[in-house]
């Protein structure tokens, strides 16, 4: 390292934990998002998979459209509460009682008043939470500026997202779910007690981070002359490591749609547990996610942090999809090549395995989000401005229309596989078509994070470019 350069501002660990906090709403919605909502809609209250489907595709589609409006609105804003926060207070509540109407009992509807009416819950809850996490993720990279500490604010930022959403899953199937994974009413108690995890954690961080706002950048006044924004935003996302990890991460947003709603169809249909067996599953991924996530800073101390996250998921890609490979070549072997659902031997080797690869893959993010900060003073060096906003909202613009085509494959890969023939029986659906579902998963699930991953390899930011970068720009610890 450079001994000229100085040490960049930071933060103390008391508002890096403060700003955390936030995490745990967005880690409950995730959690009904990605894991409950299909099944709850399509298995419970029998509304058909590609109607489900839609709406959530439909929903983040919007979500996309509001990202980039609010991103470069919160950029440009000026008020006496700086740019972040009254985005931020405004989301809670809506985000809060959206969430919770959700998963309450619709009554007897139509599938189109049913469509309809989660479409609107969906678009209320995806619209304020970009109103809410679209400003939290642009205060990073300005509470802190140092290399490692954003190391450190991404890693508490992904432990506490962990806690949420995995805390929430460990309670719904302990203590609502219980034993059937079909229990209407525990996804209604899910509905309040998720809604009301959102709201405190939302407030706190809002509240919490509140007495930053005098520290933090205030921009010149700019008026929103769209040909002059359109020549600024080609410059800023002309930046090459954004370029890389936009590109990666457009890959990964497919893979991420197609994977809607699987975990409990496998948990129901493939592994064939009962709500209660596999509660502890979630805690056990949670405390592996939040000790190795926590470490992400020391872990990457004097190393490069690119070349970490590779590592981390091309040693995820091959052995994630393991255990369901060799289950589902077991029929074409006389040796028995994976154990028999029910046995205790399994429930170990998939709880080790599910702690194994959810903390690294969470670990492999923690370092993706810290590059992604890396990018704001890359660009500001070359153009002046301060745009986290713009960086961010772009980039997950793309993503989420992307992710929203891999949401309607995944209603697809459901109703291709038969979940949504009324004829079926549970021998079919723990056979033939559980099988047919998995099988799409395990090769859309190899082959597109090989082509992200590689892709970061490109990605050119290393740790003396951004002390230099940081240098440069003044923002420097004078203590």
């Amino acid at each position: 390292m450079d001994k000229d350069l100085v040490k960049a501002q930071s933060a103390s660990n008391g508002m890096l934990g403060t700003y955390g906090i936030g995490a745990i709403g967005g880690g409950i919605k995730n959690n009904l998002l990605g894991y409950w909502l299909l099944y709850y809609y399509n298995r419970v209250l029998g509304l058909d998979a590609d109607m489900v489907a839609l709406a959530i595709a439909i929903a983040l589609v919007v979500d996309a459209l509001t990202d980039p409006w609010v991103g470069i609105w919160s950029d440009r804003v000026r008020t006496k509460w700086g740019r972040r926060h009254p985005f931020m207070y405004i989301a809670i509540i809506p985000f809060a009682l959206s969430y919770f109407f959700i998963l309450q009992d619709p009554g007897d509807l139509s599938q189109t008043s049913h469509f309809t009416r989660l479409l609107f819950l969906l678009i209320l809850m995806r619209v304020s939470m970009t109103f809410y996490e679209i400003p939290r993720g642009a205060l990073a990279p300005e509470l802190t500026k140092d290399y490692d500490q954003r190391n450190k604010i991404a890693g508490i930022s992904m432990a506490l997202g962990w806690f949420g959403g995995a805390g929430i899953a460990f309670i719904h199937q302990e203590y609502f779910l219980v034993d059937s994974f079909s229990n209407a009413t525990g996804y209604q108690l899910l509905g309040f007690w998720g809604g009301l995890g959102i709201f405190i954690s939302t407030a706190f961080t809002a509240i919490g981070t509140h007495s930053q706002i005098p520290n933090l950048h205030v921009p010149p006044e700019r008026s929103f002359h769209i040909p002059t924004f359109l020549a600024e935003a080609k410059q800023t996302l002309s930046n090459k490591s954004w370029l890389v990890l936009f590109a990666s991460g457009c890959i990964y947003a497919l893979v991420v749609g197609t994977d809607t709603g699987a975990g409990v169809y496998y948990s129901d249909y493939f592994w064939e547990w009962k709500p209660n067996e596999v509660s502890s599953f979630a805690l056990w991924q949670a405390i592996s996610v939040i000790t190795l996530v926590l470490l992400a800073s020391w872990i990457a101390s004097g190393r490069s942090k690119k070349k970490i996250a590779v590592g981390i998921f091309l040693f995820s890609i091959f052995v994630g999809p393991l255990p369901m490979i060799l289950r589902l070549l077991d029929p074409y072997f006389d040796l028995q090549l994976f154990p028999s659902n029910g046995t205790d031997t399994i429930w170990w080797i998939l709880l080790i395995h599910s702690c194994l690869i959810a903390a690294l893959g969470s670990l492999g993010f923690v370092f993706v989000t810290s590059m992604g900060m890396e990018i704001v003073e890359d660009v500001e060096t070359t153009t002046g401005r301060r745009e986290e906003g713009l960086l961010g909202t772009v980039n997950g613009f793309i993503q989420k229309l992307i992710g929203a085509g891999g949401v309607l494959i995944a209603g697809s890969i459901v109703s291709w596989a038969g979940f949504d023939d009324p004829n079926v029986t549970r021998e079919m659906l723990t056979g033939e078509i559980i099988n047919r579902f998995a099988f799409v998963h395990v090769v859309i699930g190899i082959c597109l994070p090989i082509i992200s991953t590689l892709l970061l390899l490109m990605y050119d930011i290393d740790r003396k470019g951004h002390l230099e970068n940081v240098n440069d720009l003044g923002y420097v610890d004078k203590s």
